[in-house]
């Protein structure tokens, strides 16, 4: 029973994400697992969030298998452990009482800021917050405590019912009682479990009282995202002819950039995704013809994703930015890589070792500067691909005078899998987190405009030449996320760091819990030679 309550709290983690996107399971989803874990010892607790972690993440990742089973089930074991972690926390944490319903979920959020930055930078992915990117009353308050406080709520109503669910079964009744104590009144227990029924439901309300976001401050502009879509329905399909695929990728942007000179006025600004030009423009004279042509022809200024050579051998992933007239104004080189994606950890040391190696060939070289660019007047923020799932980037950029957020992903590797779709909601929650509307353009899809609100309109589907065009409000105002979310995610660790303490003095004064509900004793004082 204790492991179908792993399975089935592993399950329903992977419903409450895209691709079944049934956001409202994750207010449930780990409430079998704490029931069952609630008495025993907390090694085998972490035993049972492993295989509950394992589930979750081997389903939600299973898109990664294009790279290999090898990366798949690494990344999946390395996600689960933190899972583990976790779980092994909430019988260790019984002596803390109520206290609980605050520290185990931060605990949750101070682990998941743990596994986005580490090791080698950290997978940002599958965080719990971004179950609600779809709406839904909690999802407003990501002004104010981000995606990591998302998660922690979401952890709070889950443990609220998983104790009223306790109260309600009469389970722990003997070991809150003290010896020689009269039973509880018959009341009592109900009145108890609707309490902490009725917490649960009122946490997800919070969302309701967050403030607005940030007002309109400006005119619009007039952005238009180009789909120009790929050969085929995934990596496999491109296998040993990535050169044409790359040059028919291309020549798709340039042709549908070219046609918007039939409309009038022309656009503010016009974007292509990531890796739309796949090789460097500046070494290839026909790549650079082709942009300046598009945007004469758009007569707006250009951002796009390119590849570009960085000597002596290496690439670097590039926004650049070009005028109307197709000059070169601004540029962001991508800061953070993907290991084994777009480098290889340990360079030729790890490739000696293992036979590993990236998708690109080459090793790509990190950018280090992040800083708003500038169009009409008007700052925006540019990320690349799996940047938007960092939330500290937006926030940067929000504060540095970006009104807007473009996030430039390729995706056309995962086929018709939720990798796309994942990625889609991050940028939906960093929409909501800094009050800015935020352009994701694709290469092959999905393409959206996502408004503060968190709303994605204009969604394209996947593999599809679609062409995006939508008016992009600036704002300037600043979330209190945006501007405290470090505060927000140090008082997190914080929590999480009292928490082990706490864990730790209670462990050795009074011991832990057995599997049988029964405390084991700590160090007794040894009797005098003289006593009874």
């Amino acid at each position: 029973m204790r492991l179908a309550a792993a399975v089935t709290t592993g399950l329903g983690l992977v419903l409450a994400f895209p691709g079944p996107d049934l956001g409202p399971v994750a207010f449930v989803a780990m409430v079998p697992l704490l029931v069952a874990v609630e008495t025993m010892r907390p090694r085998v607790a972490a035993g049972l969030g492993l295989v509950a972690g394992l589930v979750f993440f081997g389903v939600h990742l299973r898109w990664i298998e294009v790279f290999g089973n090898l990366a798949w089930a690494s990344l999946s074991i390395a996600q689960a452990l933190f899972v583990a972690a976790f779980f092994a926390l909430v019988p260790a944490t019984r002596r803390l009482g109520g206290w609980r319903v605050a520290l185990l979920p931060a605990c949750w959020a101070a682990l998941e800021l743990a596994r986005a930055h580490g090791p080698l930078g950290g997978f940002p992915w599958g965080i719990l917050g971004l179950s609600q990117h779809d709406g839904g009353p909690l999802l407003p308050l990501a002004r104010v405590v981000g995606a990591y406080g998302l998660s922690a709520v979401i952890v709070a109503v889950n443990l609220a019912l998983a104790m009223a669910v306790r109260t309600a079964l009469g389970a722990g009744r003997r070991e809150t009682r003290q010896a020689g104590a009269p039973a509880d009144a018959p009341w009592r227990r109900p009145a108890v479990a609707l309490a902490w029924v009725v917490l649960a439901a009122a946490l997800p309300l919070a969302g309701l009282a967050a403030p607005a976001a940030p007002p309109v401050d400006g005119p619009s502009l007039d952005v238009v995202a180009v789909q120009g879509n790929v050969p085929g329905r995934g990596r496999a399909d491109r296998l040993g002819q990535e050169a044409l695929a790359d040059a028919e990728t291309f020549a798709n942007h340039v042709a549908a950039t070219t046609r918007l000179a039939d409309d009038r006025p022309p656009p503010d600004l016009v974007v292509w995704g990531e890796g739309a030009v796949n090789d460097d423009p500046f070494a290839h004279p026909a790549l650079l013809e082709g942009i300046r042509e598009a945007a004469g022809a758009a007569g707006a200024p250009l951002l796009l994703g390119a590849s570009t050579d960085v000597p002596p051998d290496r690439v670097a992933n590039e926004a650049l930015l070009f005028t109307s007239g197709g000059v070169l104004a601004d540029r962001y080189v991508k800061r953070r890589l993907v290991p084994f994606g777009e480098y290889v950890p340990g360079g030729a040391t790890m490739r000696r070792l293992l036979p590993v190696t990236n998708e690109a060939g080459r090793d790509r070289a990190p950018g280090r500067r992040l800083e708003p660019m500038m169009v009409d007047g008007i700052r925006f923020g540019t990320i690349i691909c799996w940047e938007s799932a960092y939330a500290e980037d937006p926030r940067r950029l929000a504060r540095d005078g970006a009104r807007f957020l473009v996030v430039l992903t390729n995706n056309s590797s995962w086929g018709l899998a939720p990798g796309s779709r994942q990625h889609l909601a991050t940028s939906q929650l960093r929409a909501v987190e800094t009050g800015r509307t935020v352009v994701h353009a694709a290469v092959s899809g999905i393409s959206a405009v996502v408004g503060p609100d968190g709303v994605a309109r204009q969604r394209t589907g996947l593999y599809e030449a679609a062409t995006v065009r939508a008016a992009v409000a600036p704002r300037s105002g600043l979330t209190v996320y945006t501007r405290f979310g470090r505060l927000v995610e140090a008082v997190l660790l914080g929590l999480a760091v009292a928490t082990l303490a706490a864990v730790a003095l209670t462990g050795q004064r009074v011991g832990v819990p057995s599997d049988t509900g029964r405390a084991v004793p700590g160090p007794q004082p040894a009797a005098s030679r003289g006593g009874p």
